[in-house]
């Protein structure tokens, strides 16, 4: 280890007044070396009273200091003045962590057989700060998972990550005080992996939120959660950049990017300003290894708002769609299209009947506005468009064939993967069935949809149980179910739906799109 800036043995002092002399370890006490000569003997004996006189000088009265240096007054001033503004700041956050955390609670999800698909995974694993069963549990034993949620209101609605609850089939709440409370799913949102979750009562401390706005880059913020199942940790940081997005842990992002420590298990807990309001819902990390690096994610506030919104009220949300597949522009891409420039958007594909074709919009077009903003990435531009609502004009910046060119466009509605309970919703029911024949499902959105260069509407299987009864029967991720018994399928909700009608009936005759063809497959649900 090198260590610079501290002189051996208290030293140091002297050896700067010495010019060149340096303390060697090997030559005794009265080591002096000089441009690497010995001292004479005469020097030497002088070294002890002169040491002397150093120590008798520095353990004076630091008053008696004082009245020797005028610029001493002045640096105990600095330096009471530096020790108060972080005795401020100590008090800050002790106040924040008290106001906030009675409205963060611990939630414990438990998947019980047959399991889910999607129980303690995500598409980005191990950078998804929740902590996932253990895979070392019994096989037909209950799993469990642990992650944190903010009491969104006083009746009893908690906002969390879709990804902390996603294929529970019971999910439990831990309050401050220490009660334990069944919740129930009010709603999900998978494209900003955001969820609601209800407790029944009222009275609860219900979190303040601010809008995102609130805070800068530098800003301190706090991170509060339960890491690893330790309940109401508080960790401080600053906020490191906003807007961040294509960090590839949900479909829309614009995270806010923070330095405060987040583990396994914060994901859905606060990133609190320190008027301890939140301004953010942490979701994910980059990490090696699955712990804290100190590069953090937490979803905006104004994002957690409009979605638990709507969710809380019941209403779908609704999200501008243009229709187009798109992918990064580099210099050499851009270039074979005749362009100098590497801003902007390439369009891959244009699907049928959507509104870019209905625009005009062609495949090899490269956009890089919309209605004058820079449209610089694809999740950007997605970004962009998702939160227009459908119906909306939006005017696109092109550049095709070496020409700028405007087109207008009239968006659609962008297919909603979210789920909204309902009151005639069995929960239990239409989530067996799918599971009953081993599969995992999605409606096709757009991006999905031209991946697999199949046409929407539909039911795209996004994963196989091994060894169930779809996976024996050939069916694997990716297959788009197109009929069950006959009936053409358009959504998942039509697909549950039809696969209780048909569970009584032994096999299920479904029809699958794979790689632009089609085939029949017989298939028997689990009992």
């Amino acid at each position: 280890m090198r260590i610079e800036g501290v002189g051996t043995n208290g030293m140091a002092g002297m050896a700067g007044m010495a010019g060149k002399s340096t303390w060697n370890a090997h030559a005794g006490p009265m080591g002096w070396l000089n441009g690497g000569k010995i001292f004479a003997p005469w020097q030497r004996s002088l070294a002890p009273a002169l040491l002397l006189t150093c120590l008798f000088n520095a353990a004076q009265s630091p008053r008696a200091a004082a009245s020797t240096d005028p610029d001493s007054g002045q640096a105990q001033t600095d330096s009471r003045g530096e020790l108060q503004h972080a005795r401020s700041l100590s008090r800050a956050f002790r106040e924040v962590a008290r106001s906030a955390q009675a409205s963060v609670v611990s939630i414990t999800c438990i998947d019980r057989p047959p399991y889910s698909q999607d129980f303690g995974r995500s598409t980005v694993q191990p950078r998804m700060p929740s902590i996932p069963h253990s895979p070392s549990a019994p096989q037909r034993a209950p799993r469990s998972g642990q992650g944190t949620g903010v009491i969104y209101t006083a009746d009893g609605l908690i906002v969390t990550n879709h990804h902390v609850i996603d294929g529970a089939d019971e999910v439990l709440v831990r309050l401050d005080d220490g009660r334990e409370l069944a919740a129930r799913v009010v709603g999900t949102d998978p494209e900003t992996d955001l969820a609601i979750v209800r407790i029944d009562g009222n009275g609860f401390v219900a979190a303040q939120f601010d809008t995102s706005d609130s805070i800068d880059t530098g800003d301190w913020v706090l991170a509060i959660g339960c890491p690893f199942g330790l309940r109401q940790t508080v960790t401080a940081g600053i906020v490191s950049a906003k807007g961040r997005d294509g960090v590839g842990l949900s479909t829309l992002e614009e995270y806010i990017q923070t330095d405060a420590a987040i583990n396994p298990g914060n994901s859905g807990g606060p990133l609190v300003n320190l008027d301890g309001k939140v301004v953010g819902i942490n979701s994910g990390i980059a990490s090696r290894d699955g712990g804290n690096m100190g590069v953090g994610f937490a979803i905006p506030a104004h994002v957690v708002q409009r979605v638990a919104s709507a969710i809380a009220s019941g209403t779908q949300i609704r999200r501008g769609w243009l229709g187009v597949s798109m992918q990064e522009l580099d210099r050499d891409l851009a270039a074979s299209f005749g362009h100098s420039t590497d801003n902007g958007v390439l369009v891959s594909a244009v699907l049928p009947g959507t509104p870019a074709s209905r625009a005009g919009i062609e495949s090899g077009d490269i956009i890089v506005a919309i209605d004058g903003a820079p449209a610089a990435t694809p999740a950007t531009m997605m970004r962009m468009i998702a939160t227009r609502e459908p119906q909306a004009r939006v005017t696109l910046a092109l550049l095709r064939a070496g020409e700028r060119v405007e087109v207008q466009a009239i968006l659609g509605e962008r297919p909603n993967r979210g789920r909204i309970a309902t009151d005639e919703d069995d929960t239990a029911v239409t989530a067996s069935a799918a599971e009953k024949l081993g599969i995992e499902v999605q409606d096709l959105d757009a991006e999905t949809a031209a991946a697999l260069q199949a046409q929407q509407p539909g039911v795209v299987i996004a994963s196989t149980l091994d060894g169930g009864p779809a996976a024996q029967a050939g069916l694997q991720a990716g297959d788009v179910i197109r009929e069950v018994n006959g009936s053409a399928v358009r959504t998942v909700a039509q697909l549950q739906t039809m696969l209780e009608r048909a569970g009584s009936r032994g096999m299920v005759r479904i029809l699958i799109e794979r790689e632009g063809s089609t085939r029949f497959t017989m298939v028997k649900p689990i009992p």
